[in-house]
C-alpha cells in the first residue's frame, strides 16, 4: 500500500473500521493505479486500461454532476486510502440510487471494510439523503461481493443470465436492493462526523 500523507484530510462519517471522505484531487494518480489494476477491475464493468488525463477528465466531470456521490474509502486508524464507494444515478424524485465499491488495495479486502461501508452508505443515502430504495448489479462469480452484500443488508431481487463475459465465459448479473424500511440503522453502528 502507497504511502499517501496529506496536510489535511476530510472525513465525512467513520464506522469501527472505515473512514469516508471526499475524492481527493491529489489522490487522483492513486484512482487511476486501481482503475488500471485488472485483478481489481475484474468484478466491475470496466473494459480496459485508463490513461491518467482521462482520469482527471473524468474526476473533474464526477465531481461537477450531481446524480453521482463519491467518496474515498480510508482505513479508519491509519487513514490510508483504501478504495472508492459511490452512489450513481441518484434520483431524488423517486428516492432510488445504485450502489457502487472498490477496494482497490488488494491486503485490505477480505476484512470487512466493503461490509461496512455498504452499511454506511446505505445509512446515509436513508437517513440523510432522503432514499429509500438503494440498488447494486455483482456478477455472479464474485461470492465474496455477494456475501458481504448480503451481510450490509442488500437482497436479491433478480438476475440477468449470461449477461456479463469474463473469464472465457458468460456470467449472469446478479441484482440486490435495500430498502429504507427494511434497514436497521442501528446496525451500522457508526460515528457520523
Amino acid at each position: 500500500m502507497e504511502n499517501i500523507k496529506s496536510k489535511e484530510i476530510n472525513i465525512n462519517f467513520s464506522g469501527k473500521l472505515v473512514s469516508l471522505g471526499p475524492l481527493r484531487s491529489d489522490l487522483v494518480p492513486l484512482y487511476n493505479r486501481w482503475n488500471n489494476d485488472f485483478q481489481t477491475t475484474k468484478t466491475l464493468a470496466t473494459t480496459g486500461p485508463v490513461i491518467l488525463e482521462e482520469e482527471i477528465a473524468a474526476f473533474k466531470q464526477i465531481s461537477q454532476n450531481k446524480n453521482f456521490l463519491f467518496f474515498t474509502i480510508y482505513e479508519k486508524h491509519t487513514l490510508q486510502p483504501i478504495g472508492n464507494t459511490f452512489l450513481s444515478d441518484i434520483n431524488y424524485k423517486n428516492r432510488t440510487a445504485e450502489f457502487n465499491i472498490v477496494i482497490g488495495e488488494k491486503d485490505s479486502r477480505g476484512k470487512g471494510y466493503g461490509t461496512e461501508v455498504a452499511k454506511l452508505v446505505l445509512d446515509y443515502s436513508f437517513q440523510t439523503l432522503g432514499l429509500h430504495n438503494i440498488f447494486l448489479k455483482v456478477f455472479e462469480f464474485n461470492k465474496n461481493a455477494i456475501r458481504a452484500y448480503e451481510k450490509a443488508g442488500f437482497i436479491r431481487c433478480g438476475r440477468r443470465r449470461q449477461a456479463h463475459f469474463s473469464r472465457g465465459q458468460t456470467w449472469d448479473i446478479i441484482y440486490m436492493e435495500a430498502l429504507a424500511s427494511e434497514f436497521e440503522s442501528s446496525a451500522c453502528q457508526n460515528d457520523l462526523h
